[in-house]
């Protein structure tokens, strides 16, 4: 700031107005002040005073007297302090009233001090000087007040000009501007980045904001926004997406940087700007794309300038001519040139090319090396926007590669690329040409369709290129057993067809059958594996089973589902009641989505009996179908159906739902002890998620306690993911359920998935049960479930028991329950309620003691039987008789028996077959056969393989007889005692 003038160093003297109505007083104090270096101008009047005050320079310092006549100077001050003029001039009263009174008045009116006279010349002087110079002082700050007013004015005048310009400057451009302040996480946005989303206002907060950036940016640009450089570093940029108001997205660039920050470095604002670049990233994407294009097309590229020079090629150009990009740049398409054409071909080319800019058409051109090579040329000019011609662009394919490929696709129409052989297509072709030469010559044609069975399996364990080296070797085997004339052809992935043209008998069809399946059944060496198939064949004959291939293969396919049904591995003759069978099967499929709704289905119960006490101890709901067309349906025919078409997911829960509910009331109405409800859970049904959940709804809704049910799973439920199996298991047990083993021995039964799941019981299948007790193989099938169940601490129950012998077998191998018809079939609900309430029981007879002496003797001719019981009940044994082996079996399952007599030929059985099964199923017992001269060598054989103890001659001695009989029960006896002892011991 600039220092204040002195009253000595102003370039004009300061002016002082003396106003008093006596001269004398004027003269004094001009005198007074003319040592002041002042300008003093007098009035002797108020209006004079007045008018003084406004003429120019204007007074610094106005004297005034008091009392004055007419104007007094309270009303000269009143009327300067009212005029905008004259009111900044300071005024000095100097007057003879002395009074505080009058100087605290005159000082309130405005003056700037108070002089009472008379006048002391260095006081007054001194007073005035003081003022004077207290007057300069305020009028140079104003003046440097309103400089800088002016200054700052005209400076605010160019930031709002530079702003204006920024604006229009960032509206051009089409930058947007954001803010962020830290505090209160508070986001700006100008109107050009709300304009750019389609946005009416900014977000306002970060949060806010920040749900516009794309998911997968948000994380990074928070940490951007958040943590910007600090001024003066370089600005941070950053690319990221965000959403338009219409939902689409933008790539935009984000710039910031730090503006203010903490004490500890953190950003307190910082801003910057976002640029959309949409645009530029589409352009990167196209030029991209279009590099790929260039590259990676299979058709060669060649650009050249006007001068037709070549400037670039692609890789197809280097592969299809064998020149480098290096040998071919700078030079021209003429060193491709291979002769075959004139002149007047490429005077044509060019003719086209200059008038069309294009030009087409198939060439022939020469490789590096020389070859020749035929190609598919298309030409272009390109020319600017005005125009002038800049580019050649040559798009050439190589027609030698077109035309294999579509000699390949051709081939690949008609055959399979695994196998060569005929398709689908091309075996239906072949079979409708064979059919109309047979017609014509009158001779039969035959299909014949191969499937390889559980070829699945191969895949799964060996993986698919194992599998695909395993077709191609069928495929080979097969094709050395066609006939000249026929076709072999691959249908899909297993299945294979043939066609026997002009087939004179059908058993020649019979031996192709033979032979394929043999064919099939030797070993495969596939690598360093050794696998073995099996293969179903279906048979159809023309005209026999239509005249038409659609026909044929239809009822092929149809004979080769009913191999399969038939266990696989043989063939089957189309007959015309499968087509009635595929009709009722449809009719069945359904008739069945609708049986459930229609009320059609209902659950039988059948009782499951302890062979201990011989009481009822739990039931199984079995599944029982009443349709108005069909009438009843077996389940063995309509559940497979339901698991094919997935029907088995709705009626299983139904069922469950439904005895569960059953089993409560009985429970409620206490006709028994407590029973455990047994309920099947099909294959699919296993494998549904959320089964445990469907369970424990099941329990919830019925109350039925969760020990009384136990639900039976089939091996194949689980065979194929067994750890996922276990683990579904674990949760049903965790509900308090008890879990079965159904159908055990029919699948791939094993100790080693019987000890890893967490079963309760296992159940012995029927089809073991039937012939138990006359079939060695069943029987020890049966023994050895029971046997290693007790060893696991599991509960046994055979299936499917319909006599007292097989009962009585299964409870001497320690069976623990059965359930079949010996006691009750599967009853509706009401039935089997007044089964429980009549609280019927199995009798169950002690196992007869084995001390006393049994013989069995077995014959069939009763005066034969008649004859010997007579010759030997002397002798105190007790005589079991059986008129046929099958008699004896019941005889042996129900009672033990020391010593068999058995006649050598029987219709149903001989003595050496019935023996053979009596060692393997009674290995104590002591056998004799009796026999005749002729049957010699079949008794010997027996003999020497253990079956028979010893064979006597018809007619016999009668005391040879009875002393063999005796020796066969101190035989017998000692067998015993040695068994005795080895248990003992």
């Amino acid at each position: 700031m600039a220092e204040p003038e002195s009253l000595t160093g102003r370039t004009q003297r300061p002016v002082v107005l003396a106003v008093d109505d006596l001269p004398s007083n004027l003269a004094v104090a001009s005198a007074m002040l003319e040592e002041l270096d002042v300008d003093i101008r007098l009035a002797e009047d108020g209006p004079t005073a007045l008018q003084y005050a406004e003429l120019a320079p204007q007074p610094d310092l106005i004297l005034l007297d008091v009392m004055m006549p007419d104007m007094d100077g309270h009303e000269v001050l009143a009327r300067l302090r009212a005029n905008p003029a004259t009111r900044h001039i300071p005024v000095i009263f100097v007057t003879a009233l002395d009074s505080p009174g009058d100087e605290h008045s005159g000082l309130l009116e405005g003056a700037v001090d108070y002089i009472a006279k008379p006048l002391q010349a260095p006081v007054f002087r001194a007073r005035v000087r003081n003022h004077l110079e207290l007057k300069l002082a305020r009028d140079q700050l104003a003046r440097q007040n309103a400089s800088l007013e002016q200054e700052v004015s005209r400076r605010l005048l160019e930031n709002q000009q530079l702003a204006t310009r920024l604006q229009l400057t960032l509206s051009a451009t089409g930058l947007g501007i954001w803010e962020f302040h830290r505090d209160g996480e508070r986001m700006e946005w100008n109107p050009d980045l709300c304009r750019m989303l389609g946005l009416g206002e900014s977000p306002g907060t970060l949060s806010a904001s920040l749900a516009h950036v794309h998911p997968e940016d948000r994380a990074r640009i928070e940490r951007a926004v958040r943590h910007p450089p600090p001024p003066g570093t370089e600005i941070s940029v950053e690319e990221f997406r965000l959403r338009h108001a219409d939902g689409h997205w933008l790539w935009v660039e984000g710039r910031g940087q730090s503006l203010r920050i903490d004490e500890g470095g953190g950003s307190l604002l910082s801003a910057g700007t976002i640029t959309d670049i949409s645009r530029r990233k589409q352009i990167e994407s196209e030029r991209q794309l279009t590099s790929v294009v260039f590259t990676g097309i299979s058709d060669g590229i060649c650009i050249t300038d006007p001068d037709t020079r070549i400037l670039t090629v692609n890789e197809a150009f280097v592969q299809v001519t064998g020149y480098s990009a290096d040998e071919a740049v700078g030079r021209t398409p003429a060193l491709l040139k291979s002769g075959v054409h004139g002149q007047a071909f490429y005077q044509g080319l060019w003719d086209k090319l200059n008038n069309e800019d294009s030009w087409q058409g198939e060439i022939t051109n020469r490789r590096k090396n020389g070859e020749l090579v035929n190609e598919w040329l298309h030409i272009s000019a390109v020319r600017d926007s005005n125009g002038k011609l800049t580019h050649y662009v040559g798009l050439f394919s190589d027609l030698s590669e077109r035309r294999e490929a579509a000699e390949r696709i051709q081939y690949l129409s008609s055959y399979d690329p695994l196998t060569d052989l005929p398709n689908r297509s091309l075996l239906t072709d072949r079979l409708a040409q064979a059919l109309i030469n047979a017609g014509r010559f009158e001779r039969q044609t035959a299909v014949i369709l191969l499937d390889l069975d559980h070829f699945r399996l191969v895949n799964e364990s060996f993986g698919p290129p194992v599998g695909d080296a395993l077709l191609q070797e069928v495929a080979r085997r097969l094709q050395g057993l066609l006939r000249e004339g026929d076709t072999l052809g691959r249908r899909s992935g297993t299945e294979f067809g043939f066609v026997m043209a002009n087939l004179s008998h059908e058993r020649d069809a019979i031996a192709l059958a033979q032979r394929l399946l043999d064919a099939i059944g030797d070993p495969f060496m596939i690598g360093e594996q050794t696998l073995l198939l099996t293969a179903s064949i279906g048979i159809s004959l023309a005209p026999r089973d239509g005249n038409g291939a659609d026909d044929l293969l239809k009822t092929a396919d149809i004979a080769l589902s009913r191999a399969k049904q038939a266990g696989r591995n043989t063939f089957r003759f189309y007959a015309p009641e499968m087509d009635a069978d595929a009709a009722r099967r449809l009719g069945l499929e359904s008739a069945l989505r609708s049986a459930l709704k229609n009320d059609e289905l209902s659950i039988h119960y059948q009782p499951q009996v302890s062979l201990e006490t011989g009481r009822v101890i739990g039931m199984e709901a079995l599944l029982r179908w009443q349709n108005p067309a069909f009438g009843k349906v077996s389940p063995a025919e309509f559940i497979p159906l339901a698991e094919d078409n997935g029907m088995i997911i709705p009626i299983g829960e139904w069922v469950l739902f439904t005895a569960c509910a059953q089993a409560r009331r009985w429970h409620d109405l206490g006709l028994t002890a407590p029973l455990r409800l047994a309920v099947n859970l099909s294959a699919r049904q296993f494998r549904q998620p959320g089964l445990d959940r469907t369970v424990a709804r099941a329990l919830a809704e019925s109350g039925l306690p969760a020990d009384l049910l136990e639900l039976e799973i089939t091996e194949s439920a689980f065979i194929h993911d067994a750890d996922e199996a276990i683990a579904m298991c674990r949760k049903l047990k965790q509900l308090g359920v008890k879990l079965s083993l159904d159908d055990f021995g029919t699948g791939y039964s094993s100790l080693s998935y019987v000890s890893r799941f967490p079963f309760d019981k296992i159940k012995i299948d029927q089809s073991f049960v039937e012939d138990i007790i006359e079939n060695p193989v069943n029987a020890a099938i049966a023994t050895a479930a029971i046997v290693m169940a007790r060893s696991l601490n599991l509960a046994i129950l055979a299936e499917g028991v319909e006599t007292e012998a097989q009962a009585r077998f299964l409870r001497g191998r320690r069976c623990d329950a059965i359930q079949g018809f010996l006691f009750s079939p599967a009853l509706p609900a009401a039935e089997f309620e007044q089964l429980l309430a009549g609280r019927t029981s199995l009798p169950i007879a002690d196992i007869p003691s084995s001390g006393k002496q049994t013989l069995l003797i077995v014959d069939d001719e009763p005066n034969i039987l008649n004859a010997l019981s007579r010759l030997l009940r002397r002798e105190g044994f007790q005589i079991l008789t059986a008129t046929s082996p099958l008699d004896a079996f019941e005889h042996l399952a129900k009672q033990p028996v020391h010593v068999i007599l058995s006649d050598q030929r029987m219709p149903d059985m001989s003595g050496t077959e019935f023996f053979a099964r009596v060692r393997q199923l009674y290995p104590e017992t002591i056998r004799i056969v009796l026999t005749g001269y002729t049957d010699l060598d079949s008794v010997t054989g027996a003999i020497n393989r253990g079956a028979i103890y010893k064979f006597l001659t018809k007619p016999w001695d009668d005391d040879q007889l009875r002393e063999e009989i005796r020796e066969a029960f101190r035989l017998a006896k000692d067998k015993q005692q040695d068994n005795h002892d080895r248990e003992t011991s």
